[in-house]
């Protein structure tokens, strides 16, 4: 109890709290500029960490890793930009909810949806990291390999009604994703004669480029549209304009209980796949908006801008931050980038993470979990109160938001390596993105496929090396073969619903003949 309270004193110091605030605000604002990440945030403040108390460190890294979680939402809800990659699954409803008048109830049920994924991971981080690190810590690349398998079936349910054409775009991201250097022999491959391509396609310049450039063409294409009728209609004295209604658009604690359901699995994805070294954000959200449509009573409305659409993924990507601590605190192996991040700064202060770390550094670690959790509380309230801003700025006039939002996306793709290169891969992207577009061609799983490619190969040439070439090796692990049933299972769902589906438009059609 001395300890706890000497813990407590600690974190709640004017100067821990005022670096908590502005972590906050920064991680908030850098996830919501394309191209720019907490990861970034904390990379370049690492030097600072020297300089500071372990408590303002903590405190000052806490809150950009937290509140970067959510900033990517908002560039995506409110441009059709995802601000961070696991923002693009959010961007899937996000936006189009938008575009039906409801920025700040998309806003704000990304925001309380990652709060509650947050605070739920946090809660998990100090009651139980131990056990969870103990059953993380046992994943080889036998059970990545079977996970990343089981991500691959999710394109199934990210498409239903269209799953020929969303594992094709799944093929098509597999195929990006493994341009470059072969991991496995160190030869290049793939290049089609260009030198620039031998490290691969960057995940930025693909990311922006197939999710934001087609949708701001196509945005384009309808200013276009809206603005010869309104010529047309003001030569025949008419006037049909219409603004955003900011009565229609508020969040209430019923719109919070509809996607409950959604947060609770974004939640539980999130907070395991974030356990796993390695696995990652962009996976769980992924993971979550599949499951999320799966378990909702109306999965017709996902891709169309329903907010359970927004809130599963926003959940599982804040719920990986809490949870990627867990195998940094216990092992001393990061289960993320950012948790890495975290790592080095620990240790440039003198902790060094691993199983002797709670015992060495006790209060240390108390005063962490304490600002872990009060974290999540400043991060709600101060960007709560920033959403209505963002939300206006959402509804800015289409013919002066796409040339900003254009901009913004060329200039965050150059300064993410600071390459020319870069940017005609993201035009590039945006001819493909948007060819696909117009054909009907799904881009998230062009996306999952893209982030899983090069992992999946990656385990299963380690798994290949250490089972001697014997594929029967990927069958040997409780937990692979519990993943590979999960898959089937998915995949089974998806034909009998699709079977379903033709029964009941075959009746359909037979009745409106006899009729």
């Amino acid at each position: 109890m001395e300890i706890l309270i000497a813990a407590v004193s600690d974190a709640l110091q004017p100067g821990v709290i005022l670096y908590t605030i502005f972590g906050v605000f920064l991680g908030c604002t850098v996830g919501a500029i394309p191209g720019l990440s907490g990861d970034m945030a904390i990379a370049m403040l690492l030097p600072l960490v020297y300089k500071m108390s372990p408590g303002t460190s903590i405190g000052l890294l806490l809150g950009i890793y937290k509140a970067s979680m959510f900033g990517g939402a908002i560039s995506a809800v409110s441009f059709g930009v995802p601000g961070t990659p696991p923002a693009a699954v959010t961007l899937i409803d996000g936006y189009p909810a938008k575009l039906k008048g409801y920025p700040n109830r998309a806003l704000k049920t990304a925001l309380y949806s990652s709060v509650t994924g947050d605070f739920f991971s946090s809660l998990i981080l100090v009651s139980c990291a131990l056990p969870l690190a103990a059953v993380a810590i046992k994943f080889g690349p036998v059970e990545f390999f079977a996970l990343y398998v089981f991500s691959l079936a999710m394109i199934s349910l990210l498409t239903m009604g269209t799953v020929g054409k969303g594992l094709a775009a799944g093929a098509i991201g597999l195929f990006i994703g493994v341009i470059g250097m072969d991991p496995a022999v160190g030869a290049p491959r793939y290049l089609f004669g260009l030198q620039a391509l031998r490290s691969g396609i960057p995940l930025i310049p693909l990311l922006i480029g197939t999710l934001a450039l087609p949708e701001l063409i196509i945005q384009f294409s309808k200013e276009w549209k809206k603005l010869v009728e309104r010529r047309l209609s003001e030569m025949a004295g008419q006037d049909e304009s219409q603004g955003y209604d900011p009565s229609k658009d508020r969040y209430t604690f019923k719109v919070y209980l509809s996607t409950l359901k959604a947060t609770t699995v974004g939640s539980l994805a999130g907070a395991y796949i974030g356990a796993l070294p390695g696995a990652g954000s962009t996976l769980a959200a992924f993971l979550s908006y599949g499951l999320a449509k799966r378990f909702s009573k109306h999965p017709e409305e996902f891709g169309k801008g329903s907010l359970e659409g927004v809130a599963g993924p926003e959940a599982a990507d804040s719920a990986t931050c809490g949870a990627s601590m867990i195998p940094l605190f216990a092992f001393g192996i990061p289960g993320s980038a950012t948790a890495a991040l975290f790592g080095a700064a620990l240790i440039m202060q003198g902790i060094n993470p691993g199983p002797t770390m709670f015992e060495e550094n006790t209060l240390i670690m108390y005063t962490l979990f304490v600002i872990i959790l009060y974290a999540s509380a400043i991060n709600l309230f101060l960007c709560r109160f920033l959403i209505p801003v963002y939300a206006r700025l959402s509804m800015i006039k289409g013919k002066y938001l796409i040339p900003a939002v254009f901009a913004m996306a060329i200039l965050g793709t150059y300064s993410a390596r600071n390459s020319v290169i870069d940017v005609f891969m993201l035009l590039g992207a945006g001819i493909l993105g948007t060819t696909l577009r117009i054909y009907g061609f799904p881009l998230g799983p062009l996306v999952l496929g893209y982030l899983i490619g090069p992992g999946t190969e990656r385990s299963l040439s380690q798994a290949l090396l250490i089972g001697k070439k014997n594929w029967s090796f990927l069958l040997q692990s409780p937990v692979a073969i519990g993943f590979y049933v999960a898959t089937l299972g998915f995949l089974l769902y998806v034909w009998i619903s699709g079977e379903r589906k033709k029964t009941v438009s075959k009746m359909e059609e037979s009745n409106m003949e006899e009729d």
